[in-house]
């Protein structure tokens, strides 16, 4: 498989299994469809996901409060 490609380009059984896929709920066989989504929970409750931590500002000295003028183009005290 190369690199980013989850499904064999060639397999035997890709047609079949994609268009079970693209069918899905309104087609006569789902079997596949319900494999894949237990794989699916079974992987949920393997890994853990984790949140991602919002970024932390950098703290803003005095100097840099009081020159923070954006109505005046001004965002940092050396340019001020």
């Amino acid at each position: 498989m190369q690199q980013g490609e989850h499904l064999l380009r060639h397999a035997p059984w890709r047609k079949a299994f994609e268009a079970e896929l693209l069918t899905f709920p309104a087609a006569k066989h789902d079997d596949q469809v319900d494999a894949l989504g237990l794989v699916g929970q079974l992987l949920d409750k393997m890994i853990r996901g984790t949140a991602r931590k919002p970024e932390a500002k950098a703290p803003r000295d005095s100097w840099t409060q009081l020159f923070d003028r954006q109505d005046l183009g001004v965002a940092d005290w050396c340019i001020a």
